[in-house]
């Protein structure tokens, strides 16, 4: 009976050690969502200043504050998101950039096959400038490519 038990206990010790080794492989592997795009012109995003160019992204898809790691003209930049919803619409994968008090600003990021919208935060403008440049606000959609 004693060896019938060492074997049932060394069966069960090999198992576990198997079962622990596949979850940690499972939790090692962690998918990523790549893109790119090009700015028209100087835009900030967040508290960072980006230049006209050409861009790629990299982000951890299976969170949702997760940081966006920027390569562009000027090297690479990290930015945070402030805020995440879920909800698929018939757009394509865009950045919306907003300009208003002659500041252009990231407003959005949405990836249509994820159907997640990322939101950043307006820039901050001192009020004596605001006062000054306030003219006419507009919004523009650079397209995002997925994948690259």
């Amino acid at each position: 009976m004693k060896i019938n038990r060492n074997r049932i206990l060394g069966i069960v010790a090999v198992g576990l050690v198997a079962i622990g080794a596949c979850v940690s492989q499972t939790g090692a592997q962690v998918a990523y969502e790549r893109g790119s795009f090009t700015l028209p012109s100087e835009v900030r995003w967040n508290n960072v200043v980006l230049p006209a160019g050409d861009y790629t992204f990299t982000m951890e898809s299976s969170g949702l504050n997760r940081p966006t790691i920027l390569q562009g003209p000027n090297g690479g930049v990290i930015i945070q998101t402030m805020a995440v919803s879920d909800g698929t619409t018939n757009q394509r994968s865009a950045l919306t950039i907003d300009r208003r008090f002659g500041v252009s600003f990231v407003k959005e990021l949405y990836l249509s096959d994820r159907g997640r919208h990322f939101l950043y935060r307006e820039p901050k403008v001192p009020t004596d400038e605001r006062l000054l440049a306030q003219g006419p606000s507009s919004t523009q959609v650079v397209p995002v490519h997925l994948g690259k």
